[in-house]
């Protein structure tokens, strides 16, 4: 791969996508292949995304933009373009914005989600802030967590994967780079007791929408993802998992 002038490139691979990361300041890079070691690709031919680079001619019309906070995405289709990140935690927002629109036609999402690994399959479970993500990471078993907010799901090979990502949240827990066969997603709602009560696909799909991230106003983009939600939603076991926030709640799932 050819390099623009006086930049480093730092190759990483988020659910067997792999990005191509080009620096202008190394400091930068320097950080951000901390955050992401776990995830450092071996290979530099991943989807180029070029941080902070100078523009001396005007570019196409961004197939995609997103700006925030003083630093923005712009999407074009063969590279990404990100300006204003003075940080990995920008860059991390982005990446995040990125992946939500490029795993589409893979097909995968990514979802406000922990996911734990047990018995060689992955169980993902989702809810928005305080539904209890943290708490199912916090009582999983050692090494288990392969990330307590953002989770990637993905379909490989006709079969859908959970994969663990670089993206943590209060409880810090994941940050490994492996994927496990989908077993179940559970929507999380505190209770009394636990119980894990079987959804249809309809109820399953209302349940799980609100929680992909997801940042396009693009029609072409919204029938992408309704298309790839509905799928996931007839192909994959959906559960509303009443808990009680403690480790007593996989006996409601194995049974």
């Amino acid at each position: 791969m050819s390099h623009a002038p006086g930049t480093c490139v730092l190759p990483i691979c988020i659910g067997r996508y792999a990005l191509a990361l080009h620096f202008s300041e190394a400091a930068l890079r320097e950080r951000a292949r901390e955050r992401y070691a776990a995830f450092e690709h071996t290979s530099e031919n991943g989807f180029p995304v070029y941080l902070n680079r100078p523009r001396p001619q005007p570019q196409a019309r961004a197939e995609f933009a997103f700006s925030m906070n003083g630093f923005a995405l712009e999407l074009q289709s063969s590279f990404a373009e990100c300006s204003g990140v003075q940080n990995e935690y920008a860059l991390d927002s982005l990446l995040r914005v990125l992946l939500s629109v490029k795993l589409l036609p893979e097909p995968g999402f990514l979802i406000h989600a922990a996911t734990i690994a047990r018995d060689g399959r992955s169980h993902v479970f989702m809810g928005r802030s305080g539904a209890g993500k943290s708490t199912v990471a916090r009582n999983a078993p050692a090494g288990a967590a392969l990330t307590d907010e953002i989770s990637l799901v993905r379909r490989i090979d006709g079969v859908w994967h959970a994969h663990g990502t670089p993206f943590w949240g209060e409880f810090r827990a994941g940050n490994q780079n492996k994927s496990l066969p989908l077993a179940g997603i559970y929507s999380l709602v505190q209770a009394p007791r636990n119980c894990a009560r079987p959804l249809a696909t309809r109820d399953a799909l209302r349940e799980l929408l609100p929680n992909v991230l997801f940042f396009s106003t693009h029609r072409r983009h919204r029938d992408a993802l309704l298309r790839v939600t509905s799928e996931i939603a007839a192909q994959v076991p959906f559960f509303r998992l009443e808990f009680t926030r403690d480790i007593s709640f996989w006996e409601a799932i194995a049974r």
